[in-house]
């Protein structure tokens, strides 16, 4: 009887892994995957969060040198969007756009055309951009409900915006329900944010979305702004 205990290594080598080898790596393999994989979707979930906090807080120090420069920011219509004004008058460079929410097409919607020929802002033309990211300035509406249309903030979780006031807002359409509770933790905090596993709108702070649509998503406006 041959002792295969002591055959060479080489030779046990060759023969290959054995069934109950080729198991237990591919359980180990399976376990590994479970455990990493979701936690690599977070993270780039998570930093797509955090990209768009930078880029809405870079509209808000461009939206301010703006109202600087010409003493007032001027209101929006469906067609037009202040990022849009802002590149006109040199401020900015690209548009507002974010990875979260819904995406621009690959031929994107033109906006309305800004123009200060009679000495005031005017913006004319163009379709309409709801569906997209977007800078707005719309009238103060103090009894509207924060995070219906961007009218109205309860900044310091309870007092409205004052009346006629110009509310400058970031707009983002098509928000998973847990990156808008991101955005509202990373800007708000814990205490102006709705908590796990809530499908309630947020209407306190700097963030406010109404509650979630059958898809899940919901439309997030970023307070900038007002005077």
């Amino acid at each position: 009887m041959k002792n295969t205990l002591h055959r060479p290594l080489s030779a046990r080598l060759s023969s290959g892994f054995s069934l109950v080898e080729m198991i237990g790596v591919l359980a180990i393999i399976a376990i590994l995957a479970v455990v990493i994989v979701p936690k690599v979707f977070s993270t780039i979930a998570s930093s797509r969060v955090t990209s768009a906090v930078g880029s809405t807080n870079s509209m808000k120090t461009a939206v301010t040198e703006f109202a600087g420069k010409y003493g007032t920011v001027p209101l929006t219509v469906a067609a037009s969007r202040l990022d849009d004004l802002l590149i006109t008058a040199g401020i900015l460079d690209t548009r507002y756009l974010v990875k979260i929410g819904t995406q621009p097409g690959t031929t994107a919607l033109v906006g309305a055309t800004w123009s200060n020929a009679t000495g005031a802002w005017v913006a004319t033309g163009g379709v309409s951009q709801v569906t997209q990211s977007r800078i707005i300035c719309l009238t103060s509406a103090p009894a509207a409900v924060p995070g219906a249309a961007g009218t109205n903030y309860m900044l310091d979780g309870t007092t409205a915006l004052p009346a006629a006031a110009r509310v400058v807002s970031a707009v983002i359409p098509g928000v998973p329900l847990n990156d808008a509770r991101e955005l509202s933790l990373k800007i708000d905090g814990d205490t102006m944010t709705q908590p796990i596993g809530s499908a309630l709108a947020d209407t306190v702070g700097k963030v406010a979305y109404v509650a979630p649509a059958a898809a899940g998503t919901t439309t997030v406006y970023l307070y900038l702004v007002h005077q």
